[in-house]
């Protein structure tokens, strides 16, 4: 198994559904060898973890158009800047050419390798070892640019894996009908694996607690997520100045870094309003689960969300969610409030219902979180067993 990154060494969701996976398959008595780029101190419950070290085997792949040339975006003052680093496209490039070695040294039956960041290890990889290659993709290149100038680069190295993959597995049926949309892959290679829960309890550390600020009577109302086009964090804040207009006992959290950063925390200030929409920052661990645990409704405004797995931690941990029509995690949630990103009044509307109802709010949580525990990660890993198995008529 290929991946670019593991929990608590993760910047967002892929870490954690990686992990979710990896467990649940060596729990399961499957002998998992996770391979990362670099070497972390990580580790898992019966999981081997191999480590590539790219960081001296940088290279630049040829291929038939010629090396892959930097990749840049124009700032609105004029600036041009690498879209992923200057470091990143290089380090995938290496990651896929240090895959041949360890494929030639290693013992395994199918590769599975997830998202882009990954999809060239697994394929060079099976051109050494002639075994079945698994794609897993969890969030596509059309997800985080919305179809609007799209990375080229990651595009083509996406269409790359799903093409060589013996066979495709998406997160939810929405990214299913992206992959066959965007990308020309026939539906019968892709097969649908929902994102799980992993256990974990909300237990906040007292020092970082965040209840205090609920003692003024306020509500709050929590985003958590990369400020950037596909999370929709704009949406949110237009909603938030259309319910504060209404309503004054509501603080807005704002969880979370990126490129819109900037330019977010600006119309707020601007707006007079950054009493009442605040920024945290990027939060992990303890932090992030005081954030959640003082949040009396979560809300993912995404504009694009192959799945989203945290509704699914917010609602165990008794969050009522607002989500996205626009999101795979929809597909298992029948309690939870939907709404076009782009809706900015049904999403006021929303909010205001859900925190002014208590019948409402309870229904939505108890329900909700019902639903939220029975998305497991071992049904997860059954599925994926069972894929191998269509793969290797011998997989016992």
């Amino acid at each position: 198994m290929f991946g670019w990154e593991y929990p608590p060494f993760n910047s967002g969701g892929l870490g954690v559904a990686c992990e979710g996976l990896a467990q649940a398959l060596a729990d399961r008595g499957e002998d998992v060898t996770f391979v990362l780029p670099k070497k972390i101190p990580v580790e898992g419950n019966g999981i081997k973890f191999v480590f590539a070290d790219i960081s001296n085997n940088k290279t630049t792949y040829e291929g038939s158009s010629g090396a892959y040339p930097a990749t840049f975006i124009t700032r609105s003052d004029g600036t041009r800047v690498p879209l992923y680093g200057m470091g990143l496209i290089e380090d995938v490039l290496a990651f896929r050419k240090a895959a041949c070695d360890l494929a030639k040294d290693l013992e395994f039956d199918v590769i599975h390798a997830h998202d882009w960041l990954s999809f060239g290890a697994g394929i060079s990889a099976k051109e050494v070892s002639g075994k079945p290659l698994v794609a897993h993709i969890h969030a596509t290149e059309y997800d985080r640019t919305g179809g609007i100038s799209r990375n080229e680069i990651v595009y083509e190295l996406e269409k790359e894996g799903f093409e060589k993959a013996d066979k495709v597995i998406a997160v939810s049926n929405y990214t299913k009908q992206t992959v066959q949309k965007e990308y020309g892959i026939s539906s019968n290679k892709i097969s649908v694996v929902h994102n799980g829960l992993k256990p974990n309890p909300f237990v906040c550390n007292e020092r970082l607690n965040l209840s205090h600020l609920k003692n003024q009577g306020k509500k709050i109302v929590l985003f958590a997520g990369r400020l950037t086009l596909q999370k929709g964090p704009d949406y949110f804040i237009s909603a938030a100045k259309k319910v504060l207009s209404l309503r004054k006992n509501i603080l807005f959290l704002i969880v979370g870094s990126g490129d819109m950063e900037r330019k977010l925390i600006q119309e707020v200030s601007y707006a007079g309003l950054s009493d009442k929409i605040q920024f945290v920052g990027f939060l992990r661990g303890e932090e992030l689960k005081c954030a959640c645990e003082a949040a009396d409704l979560y809300v993912m405004p995404s504009v694009s969300e192959p799945f989203g797995i945290l509704p699914l931690e917010l609602l165990d941990a008794g969050t009522p969610v607002i989500i996205s029509k626009q999101s795979g995690v929809g597909e298992v949630l029948l309690h939870a409030l939907r709404v076009d990103f782009w809706d900015v009044d049904e999403m006021t509307n929303q909010i205001i219902a859900a925190l002014s109802y208590p019948s409402l709010s309870s229904q939505l949580r108890d329900y909700g979180r019902t639903e939220a525990r029975a998305q497991t990660w071992s049904k997860a890993a059954a599925k994926c067993v069972d894929i191998y198995r269509s793969l290797i008529p011998s997989f016992a």
